[in-house]
């Protein structure tokens, strides 16, 4: 089951030419599921009446094709037939409190149940902690142009771990906020699970204003720094489960919030010092110390915001959570942790493709979209949330 997205971003990659499986035209197909609330059993509660919107996206149309109300147990069944482009996606939607919650896109001639079904949940505008379970933070080189600026990418993952949806105050409130550094005041979203529109800079913090469902949300964004700032000086206000700094440079200084070195990794074939820290107290400083004389290569800040990612980000810190390699290796398949790598494994492997064609777009999009799904009904199910 899925849990919601302010705006699904995904039905845009759609619009810009996801391709995939030719279907013949008139072929009849099929998706049914049910809509559920969090329950004492791992059924939930039906949600009886609940308008279910079928969609379909394709390079000559998109919109809703058909609505219905779900029956006393919850469940939807639609029906319908292969139209126009092929090549297009179809996926089920529902609202509840104002949040709309989304099935991921599908081609299948039959979908039951699993993709097709939908936990949704009650909102709330009261102040439901919000806790930090990972923060990341990408220090890239100066940037080769002027030399005078280095982009600076974060991302968090929230966790929700009440019942209901938390919601903002009125149009100007926020559900998450968290300290920017000293001069900056402009911030560009990047990729992850809420809008991009929820997402700015306001009196030297980042401010959220995007509902945030039970279970984890990942929340990226970029900014840059003049060069000249150092040290670099990162305010860690919330307890974090997970922080990691990962730093372009081999001769940076990193200390504070019992960070500490480990092995570096190599992104687009260039070197990140790397380093990590669990169960961070609230109220710390990282502080980043660069010699002017680093690196002018310019980093692709679209690779790095695509490829490493929200969910990559979410696999290296749950990997660390669970204490590494051995954690998995005696896990099933349906295990949060194991699925959270997968999809970091996925976006890796695909960003290695230099120049994917349409059927490698299309297949990289469906595959991660199936293991997002997964990946949220099996933090619901070791949640207790369904």
């Amino acid at each position: 089951m899925l849990s919601s997205l302010s705006n699904p971003l995904w039905v845009v990659a759609a619009c810009l030419g996801l391709t995939g499986a030719v279907g013949a035209q008139g072929t009849e197909r099929s998706i049914e599921g049910r809509v559920s609330l969090p329950g004492p059993t791992s059924a939930g509660v039906p949600v009886a009446n609940a308008w279910a919107v079928l969609h379909r996206v394709g390079t000559d149309v998109a919109g809703p094709l058909d609505s219905i109300r779900t029956a006393a147990n919850g469940r939807y069944r639609f029906r319908y037939r292969v139209t126009g482009d092929s090549q297009a996606v179809y996926f089920v939607s529902t609202s509840r409190g104002g949040v709309s919650y989304f099935t991921p896109p599908v081609r299948e001639r039959v979908v039951s149940g699993g993709l097709a079904d939908l936990l949704v949940f009650d909102t709330t505008s009261a102040l439901i902690p919000i806790s930090v379970r990972g923060r990341h933070l990408i220090v890239t080189a100066p940037d080769s142009a002027t030399g005078r600026l280095r982009t600076l990418i974060e991302a968090f993952e929230l966790s929700n771990d009440s019942s209901r949806t938390r919601v903002a105050r009125g149009r100007a409130g926020i559900t998450f906020d968290a300290a920017l550094p000293t001069g900056v005041t402009r911030i560009t979203p990047g990729q992850g699970d809420v809008s991009s529109d929820a997402i700015l800079a306001a009196d030297g913090r980042m401010r959220l204003n995007a509902p945030l469902a039970p279970g984890l949300k990942q929340v990226t964004f970029s900014y840059d720094l003049p060069t000249a700032t150092d040290p670099i000086e990162i305010l860690i206000e919330a307890p974090t489960t997970v922080l990691e700094v990962l730093v372009e440079d081999a001769n940076a200084q990193v200390s504070g919030a019992g960070l500490v070195g480990v092995e570096p990794v190599e992104i687009e074939g260039r070197p990140f010092r790397r380093f990590l820290a669990q169960d961070v107290a609230a109220a710390q400083t990282v502080s980043i110390s660069i010699p002017p004389a680093g690196s002018s290569r310019r980093l692709r800040l679209i690779f790095i915001v695509t490829a490493v990612g929200a969910a990559m980000l979410l696999g290296l810190g749950l990997f660390v959570m669970r204490g590494g390699p051995g954690g998995f290796a005696r896990r099933g398949d349906e295990n949060p942790e194991a699925l959270a790598l997968a999809v970091a494994v996925l976006d890796a492997r695909y960003a290695n493709i230099a120049n994917p064609s349409e059927q490698q777009k299309a297949e990289q999009y469906l595959a991660r979209a199936r293991l997002k799904g997964r990946l949220s009904g099996a933090l619901a199910k070791r949640d207790g949330l369904r």
